[in-house]
């Protein structure tokens, strides 16, 4: 009966020292793919940041050669919204 207690045990003890090895697989796995997944999240947002950056730029292009083609107007438009923000924003 001992015998068999004892081989029933030292299963067990080998079971569990792979399951111990099993689990530190899986962590190494998982370390693996949380790299992975943050280097493609990293690589998504330096995408989105160069394309808004473009845009931004694109945009200032834009109201810059607007300004250069209709000065007068610019300074009329420009004069118009100030004074209107001027307005709204009075301490009356």
């Amino acid at each position: 009966m001992t015998t068999q207690t004892d081989a029933d045990i030292e299963k067990l003890r080998s079971e569990i020292r792979q399951l111990r090895s099993d689990i530190g697989q899986i962590g190494e796995t998982l370390k693996a793919i949380v790299a992975d997944q943050s280097g493609a999240a990293y690589e998504r947002v330096r995408q989105s940041t160069e394309k808004a950056q473009k845009k931004a730029a694109d945009a200032m292009d834009s109201v810059a050669h607007e300004i250069e083609e209709r000065p007068f107007t610019s300074t009329l438009s420009a004069f118009g919204v100030g004074l209107v923000l001027g307005m709204l924003f009075s301490r009356k």
